[in-house]
């Protein structure tokens, strides 16, 4: 089942399931008004190519079609798998002569995957040593194992996923370039956390873009509010992008959005719903930004964040 397939309660249960994770919080990461000021006035020196941006969600959109679909629209496709019982599938491009290889991965395919997305089990990878998300960091390397055959180890990589799949994107990217493997950049859309802020400290290596949409609860969970007593608070690696309305964007050069939006889970629980978090909403959100994006900061982006009706109210 696709999500544009769940019934249209589908936005009330979102709902219930953020409440749930609210009121089981064991702690509070807190933010001056200063520190809000200083971290979210800036505008960032660094260039978005969206059409580049663009080229990435196409992929993570076809990661959820079938084979025959895949290969016509990318040509150069040697493998699509949706291997074990993960229910997650993956396609793989090989440019023999720039020699480069693309991987994207499909997302949140049912709801049994969506329900994947909010658990909060984590323990410590042995091999990668950092703390992973188990059921994530579980597919990862399904997927790693059956796609490790038809790898090249000396072609460039380039990942990316949405949702689910941008999570095992970044892992997958771990442990590729624990075996050797180039990968150059990793790109995900509406990507929740896979790791905790101890393992954020090690990721400097991971050249990790994530693409969020501004009313999209997914990339919040799980909450940082959720504190494990071994491995700290649930933290996301790499610089974020959100998406606004119109040509509007935000750009975040290191993740403090994990602190700035302390708030804004509640305030979201208001607003959430499973259309903000489709691939075709992302790739909506890109196209209107191709022909020229205007960057605001971080305490700019509620005027252009579109407001919305709540069903029942």
């Amino acid at each position: 089942m696709r999500l544009e397939q769940f019934p249209s309660p589908g936005a009330a249960w979102l709902r219930a399931t953020m409440l749930v994770c609210l009121l089981t919080l064991t702690a509070c990461v807190g933010i001056s008004g200063r520190e809000l000021g200083l971290l979210g006035s800036t505008l960032s020196p660094n260039k978005v190519d969206f059409v580049e941006l663009n080229a990435y969600a196409g992929r993570a959109k076809a990661a959820y079609a079938g084979e025959a679909a895949i290969r016509s629209r990318y040509p150069a496709t040697v493998r699509v798998s949706a291997p074990g019982k993960t229910d997650a599938q993956y396609f793989l491009e090989q440019d023999d002569r720039a020699k480069v290889q693309y991987i994207a991965i499909r997302g949140t395919a049912n709801r049994k995957n969506l329900l994947e997305d909010v658990e909060m089990r984590i323990r410590e990878d042995l091999s990668l040593a950092i703390p992973v998300h188990i059921g994530f960091d579980a597919t990862a390397r399904v997927l790693y194992a059956d796609m490790k055959p038809y790898l090249k180890k000396n072609y460039t990589t380039y990942i990316t996923g949405h949702s689910l799949g941008g999570a095992i994107a970044a892992l997958l990217a771990i442990h590729m370039t624990d075996d050797g493997y180039k990968v150059d950049k990793v790109v995900t859309f509406g990507q929740p956390k896979f790791t905790t802020a101890r393992g954020v400290e090690k990721l400097g290596f991971l050249t990790l873009v994530r693409v969020v949409d501004e009313n999209d609860i997914i990339p919040m969970l799980p909450p940082t509010t959720i504190v494990n007593r071994l491995y700290g608070i649930y933290e996301h690696a790499g610089p974020e992008i959100i998406l606004l309305e119109g040509p509007r964007y935000v750009y975040l050069p290191k993740h403090d959005a994990d602190r700035l939006s302390v708030g804004e889970l509640g305030r979201s629980l208001d607003f959430a719903d499973l259309k903000d978090h489709h691939i075709d909403n992302y790739l909506r959100r890109l196209s209107d930004k191709i022909a020229g994006a205007v960057e605001v900061t971080y305490n700019e982006r509620e005027r252009y964040v579109a407001k919305k009706e709540i069903a029942g109210n």
